[in-house]
């Protein structure tokens, strides 16, 4: 081998050692604004889940040393529901609790609900939900179609 050679392959490796410096950095950087984001988190933050779900954080709970979950609150009126997700589906914060919010060149002050909280919900399902009920009476309260 003579100089060249060597000056050549010293440099790729160089390079190769620095892309991946580079790109574990990087990573390391997202992370941490990622897991900044999520410390930040509080009841009444507009979010969006990794799912594209928007809703409205109701409870942060710990379930275990390795599990937190947040329970959104999405939908309007008595159109409203929840969803239990792990609290590292959470992408991003859309707005801090009572923010203007501008729908479609409408501008409406947020107010919190007042819902029922995971402990309330559970209990009602356990409680009374049967899902042979639930179809029987969804079926009885269909029309039949004329012909």
């Amino acid at each position: 081998m003579n100089a060249v050679e060597i000056v050549i392959i010293s440099v790729l490796v160089l390079l190769f050692v620095g892309m991946i410096v580079l790109q574990t950095r990087r990573r390391r950087s997202v992370m941490n604004e990622q897991m900044s984001m999520i410390d930040k988190l509080r009841p009444g933050m507009r979010v969006k889940t990794v799912a594209g779900v928007i809703g409205r954080i109701k409870e942060i709970r710990e379930e275990n040393a390795n599990l937190k979950t947040v329970l959104l609150e999405t939908g309007h009126g008595s159109h409203t529901s929840f969803a239990l997700y792990d609290i590292q589906a959470i992408l991003a914060v859309l707005d801090e609790p009572g923010a203007n919010i501008t729908v479609s060149n409408v501008t409406m002050e947020e107010t919190p609900t007042n819902a029922p909280t995971f402990e309330e919900m559970q209990a009602q399902i356990n409680d009374g939900f049967n899902a042979e009920d639930f179809v029987k009476k969804s079926n009885s309260t269909r029309t039949p179609k004329k012909k």
